[in-house]
């Protein structure tokens, strides 16, 4: 699952699908509940299981998720993505 913003919308990516709903990104952020994941950026948040790679480019990191989909992490949270054990330290 990712959920990522698109103007006033969320766009919430399942292994079933895509929806565009109507809904601010910490209101959907709130609905997942306890799944494992995090907000990567401030317009992205993921499910670790989603993530099948991670790569630096420079002082970028990118999360590749099971759709193919690529996800940028900002710097504020290559940490927290570190932590998770999705990047190398």
């Amino acid at each position: 699952m990712a959920l990522s913003v698109e103007d006033h919308y969320v766009r919430i990516t399942t292994t079933k699908g895509q929806e565009l709903i109507l809904m601010r990104l910490s209101d959907a952020v709130r609905e997942v509940g306890d799944t494992p994941g995090a907000q990567v950026h401030r317009s992205h948040w993921v499910s670790y299981s989603q993530v099948t790679a991670a790569r630096r480019e420079g002082d970028r990191a990118i999360l590749t998720l099971s759709d193919g989909q690529e996800l940028p992490v900002s710097r504020a949270n290559v940490a927290k993505i570190k932590e998770a054990g999705l990047l190398p330290r």
